[in-house]
């Protein structure tokens, strides 16, 4: 059985430092520039396409039933906006 250890951000740092031939903070700026202005794009209502890699969406969800477990009574959730991943060519597994 395949195990698999998620990457943290400090690892994700170290790789890229590595790969890019960049210093630790010049790494750290690097992914922090990406991931606060993938944020703030995704912020504005606007989606993300990095192509090969995927693409971060804003999807709408309705509002809909739900179940109170303390006190074991109907709710409704109300509707929200949530960002969804769709992996791309180079994201997909074999």
């Amino acid at each position: 059985m395949f195990k698999y250890k998620p990457m943290n951000k400090s690892e994700l740092i170290k790789e890229v430092a590595l790969k890019g031939q960049l210093s630790f903070n010049e790494a750290t700026n690097a992914v922090d520039a990406i991931m606060e202005t993938i944020a703030e794009t995704m912020h504005k209502g606007e989606s993300v396409t990095l192509v090969g890699f995927g693409s971060f969406v804003i999807q709408e969800r309705k509002a809909r039933n739900g179940h109170n477990p303390a006190t074991g009574g109907s709710m409704v959730i109300p509707s929200k906006r949530q960002v969804k991943f769709r992996p791309g060519s180079k994201m997909k597994l074999e």
